[in-house]
This record gives C-alpha cells, structure tokens and sequence, in this order.
C-alpha cells in the first residue's frame, strides 16, 4: 500500500511540473531595432555645461547633435563631435557600437547612446549604438 500512495505521489507531482511548465510564457527578447528605437526615445539631449556642472549621471541615456570633426584612425569606431551650444561649443568623443559604422569628418550627426564619463583627455565621453546623419 505504502508504494501504491508513493507511486500515485510521484505521479501527482510530475504531471503538476509538466502542467505548470507548459502554461509558462516565454518571454521574447526585444530586437536590436526596438533596443535603439526605445534609446532614441528615453535619450535627454545634454550640452556641455551640464556635464561640467555634474548633472549627467554616467550610464544615463543621452543625445547630442553636432559635426564630426576628428576620426581616430582609419577605421575607427571612435571620433570626436563637437556641437554648437548656447554658451559656445561643446565637445564630446564617441564611440561607435555599430560594427559597419562609415562616418566621414564634417558630417552631422545625431548621436543617441550613454553618458560613460570624460576620456583620459577629459573629454566626455558618449558610447553609441545609434548614431544617425542628420541631413
């Protein structure tokens, strides 16, 4: 009887398992495309000031529009922007997530990414997925 009652346990608890594992939703990852175009959204444009000022925080979420006046190297995914700012110019180095990037030196550009503080120049410093031409 005793092995009866265990067999029926067992039974009872591997199809509950099987049950609630089949009513599971699995979650879907979001798409590059719905990651840069929630980016685009969240991003709060920044100008210089601010930043010297400390009120952007590193990893927030921040757009800058502006001239890319510098690439380093050839085939770098790093090049420096400057903006046009209300107190002057502002000027910033970015680095390009996107493994095709192909910006040219004085193209404008808007630039969606995180803040990731000053460069060993004291630059600041933006990481990008989502650099768009601005036409």
């Amino acid at each position: 009887m005793k092995k009866y009652l265990i067999i029926v346990g067992l039974a009872t608890l591997i199809g509950c398992s099987q049950s609630t594992s089949a009513n599971e939703t699995i979650e879907e990852k979001p798409t590059q495309q719905e990651l840069n175009e929630k980016l685009r959204e969240e991003a709060t444009a920044i100008d210089f000031a601010a930043i010297n000022a400390g009120k952007v925080e590193i990893g927030e979420k921040v757009s800058i529009i502006g001239g890319i006046t510098e690439e380093e190297g050839t085939e770098s995914s790093i090049f420096t922007v400057t903006t046009k700012e209300e107190d002057g110019y502002g000027t910033y180095t970015v680095e390009s997530m996107a493994k095709d990037a192909d910006y040219q030196t004085g193209e404008i550009v808007e630039v969606f990414g995180t803040y990731q503080g000053t460069d060993e120049d004291g630059t600041p410093l933006i990481e990008s997925p989502v650099i768009d031409a601005v036409k």
